[in-house]
């Protein structure tokens, strides 16, 4: 045998196999990314009930929202606080954390159903994802400020999604030093499960 050719030979199997090893180890990216960042894509590679299942592992079934307030009222009024202390873990404390919107709030959400099937785990970035952005913009505007808070509004009815009522187009009204009092969008959407309340998006427009 050719001892150069012996070799290429080799080197050809080699690369095979490895090539063949990564395609059957790795999980495909466009799964959980380039497929889904479009919510018109379905995953076709994992079901929903095998993607939830694996996005709900290692977390409890809150048996209701534990997140948020007791009333929206005084929801509002705990997000302007938490604006004014700039306190950024009750920001946190009073939005739905992950195993609430695993077992409560995902299943029956728009995104999860057809046409959209969003992998959970996805939605659950981009919803961190805004939180982070809303939060960031709405404490670069007024955070560390005494505000003089006069009220909000939402939108005359909620979007009902199996047991969940998310509240929609709510807009604050403050007074900032200086200036007239403004209605803003502070928040984006409010959760009410239960006849608990908590904050489902920070996402804002500022």
């Amino acid at each position: 045998m050719n001892p150069i050719r012996g070799r290429s030979i080799t080197q050809v199997v080699l690369v095979v196999a490895v090539l063949a090893g990564c395609d059957r180890g790795a999980e495909p990216p466009a799964k959980t990314a380039a497929a889904d960042s479009s919510p018109g894509v379905v995953d076709s590679v994992f079901p929903m009930d095998v993607m939830l299942a694996r996005f709900r592992a290692g977390s409890e079934e809150p048996s209701g929202l534990s997140s948020g307030a007791a009333t929206r009222d005084e929801l509002v009024h705990e997000v302007i606080l938490a604006l004014e202390a700039s306190d950024t873990l009750r920001f946190e404390q009073l939005a739905v954390n992950l195993p609430e919107y695993a077992w409560l709030y995902f299943p029956t959400a728009k995104v999860a159903q057809p046409p959209y099937e969003l992998a959970p785990s996805l939605a659950w970035f981009r919803v961190q994802e805004g939180n982070r952005q809303g939060v960031f913009r709405a404490l670069r505007e007024m955070g560390g400020r005494k505000l003089e808070y006069r009220g909000y509004r939402c939108g005359a009815e909620p979007i009902v999604e199996g047991e969940n009522r998310v509240w929609t187009e709510c807009l604050v009204q403050v007074s900032r030093e200086p200036g007239e009092p403004a209605e803003l969008p502070i928040f984006g959407s409010i959760l009410e499960r239960g006849g608990r309340f908590a904050i489902l998006s920070y996402g804002n427009d500022f």
